[in-house]
């Protein structure tokens, strides 16, 4: 729906868009090939303009197409003359369009996929989809939103599978009491939820920062489906951020749903197995995690190089700061200790990424062939920003009235500060001593060293306060 609404013409609109939102019409994306799965640019359909200019002659396969066992419309991404990738809307019906056999998938059973061939696919002139040869900025654009959209659907998912967790964990009972009420049992109930809430803060965020976006655009006269483009477009960063993160938080509260249901967890017959196949395509689909990581840090540097973020004067400040003696400012206000960890998480990103982006500045390193350095300063990204969502949202809870104590938020946000540090001085160490050595690698240490100070929590008790809220409401509650 979305490429006919941002990129179609007002013919197109009206023609296609009542009955795909009265939901009449169904709709399929059809960008992935044999070939191209990541490099989505390397597609091999081609598109051929008949010496009339009536029709575009589509020759050429895709593959894991979802909804193409009954879709009516199909988004589809041709080179024409083998050059120009360029979008189209080919209609069901259209002659020499046809499917192959419904994929036999590891989950995810309830959903149409199957391949999608074009031999000489005849598509009207009048429903080639945006400009010619600009077919990337509709697959590209519409992945960002899907990226944020599927963040959301795994965060529902992961809330889902934590209230299953804890309402087995409530009604097995062994060693004459409920599973519930051991150590190890409240670890993984409170571990499911603090991912997942740290996950919601962050889309919470993003959604509103979206919001605003698109609502400053249409002020600027830019039409809904232009502002919607551009607040995707200056959000793709967090949007990758969403993907990465909530596919694999989802990840975790699913495998340790099946580890709290034991033999039953394994069985077809409990709710564990099917959820166990059906989350792990959300780390493939919509740009793979990898690739997403990378995208994320790449993007970082391409609005830096452009002038549209500053990460040189920061990293600068970082560098010059690492030369003079630490601050022995006391830390006060309400989340004092967690505002001055956020300073500090912020810094140690500065000062690997622009470490890493000075090597390869001055040749010492090739980052497009060095991948696990940024999928080390993207894992830091990510703990960054999910634990500043975080913390905005804590604090923002601690104004309001809530059926939960506040002192819960506060453990959730705890436990998570203290992880995130160990996660982030790792991801970093991981990074440095790739590039760096000698005297160089030592004062970066020593940097990473000041920098990882926030104090040490004891985060068993705190667990079992945020999984005592979730056994009393036998559900996932925050």
């Amino acid at each position: 729906m979305l490429p006919i609404l941002y990129y179609g013409t007002e013919a197109q609109k009206q023609k296609y868009l009542p009955g795909l939102i009265s939901g009449e019409l169904k709709a399929a994306y059809c960008l992935t090939e044999p070939g191209s799965g990541s490099d989505a640019l390397a597609a091999k359909t081609r598109a051929d303009l008949t010496s009339d200019g009536q029709f575009y002659v589509l020759n050429g396969q895709k593959m894991w197409i979802t909804n193409s066992g009954f879709a009516d419309l199909f988004i589809v991404f041709a080179k024409i003359g083998g050059e120009k990738f360029t979008g189209f809307i080919v209609e069901r019906n259209s002659e020499g369009l046809t499917f192959g056999a419904e994929e036999n998938k590891l989950g995810i059973k309830g959903s149409s996929t199957r391949q999608v061939f074009f031999e000489n696919v005849h598509v009207p002139a009048e429903n080639l989809l945006g400009e010619i040869g600009k077919g990337h900025l509709i697959a590209f654009n519409i992945l960002n939103v899907g990226r944020f959209k599927l963040g959301v659907g795994v965060m529902g998912g992961a809330k889902k599978v934590a209230s299953l967790s804890v309402q087995y964990a409530n009604e097995r009972v062994q060693f004459g009491e409920p599973i519930s009420h051991f150590g190890a049992i409240q670890h993984k109930l409170a571990e499911q939820a603090i991912r997942t809430f740290a996950v919601e803060s962050a889309i919470y965020r993003v959604s509103n920062l979206l919001e605003i976006k698109a609502q400053e655009a249409m002020h600027a006269g830019a039409s809904y489906a232009e502002a919607r483009q551009l607040a995707a477009e200056e959000y793709a960063i967090e949007c990758a951020i969403l993907k990465v993160a909530g596919s694999e938080a989802l990840d975790y509260v699913v495998d340790e749903m099946v580890q709290i249901y034991g033999g039953m967890g394994y069985s077809e017959e409990a709710p564990a197995a099917r959820a166990y196949r059906d989350a792990r395509i959300n780390r493939i689909f919509e740009g793979t995690n990898e690739i997403n990581r990378m995208l994320t840090v790449d993007m970082l540097f391409k609005r830096a190089m452009k002038g549209a973020i500053d990460l040189v004067g920061p990293a600068w400040a970082v560098q010059k700061e690492l030369a003079s003696m630490p601050s022995m400012e006391a830390v006060t206000g309400a989340y004092g200790e967690e505002k001055k960890a956020l300073e500090d998480f912020k810094k140690i990103v500065l000062m690997t990424a622009g470490a890493a982006a000075k090597m390869q500045m001055d040749g010492k390193l090739n980052l497009k062939e060095a991948q696990e350095i940024l999928m080390s300063v993207a894992d830091m990204m990510i703990e960054l920003f999910l634990a500043e969502s975080l913390l905005l949202r804590v604090e923002k809870l601690s104004s309001m009235e809530t059926s939960i104590d506040q002192d819960t938020y506060d453990a959730i946000l705890q436990t998570h500060f203290h992880d995130a540090g160990f996660r982030i001085q790792k991801s970093s160490t991981d990074a440095l001593t790739a590039f760096a050595e000698g005297d160089l690698l030592r004062t970066f240490l020593m940097g990473l060293k000041r920098f990882s100070k926030y104090p040490p929590r004891n985060v068993m008790s705190l667990r079992r306060k945020i999984a005592s809220a979730l056994i009393e409401a036998n559900a996932y509650c925050f």
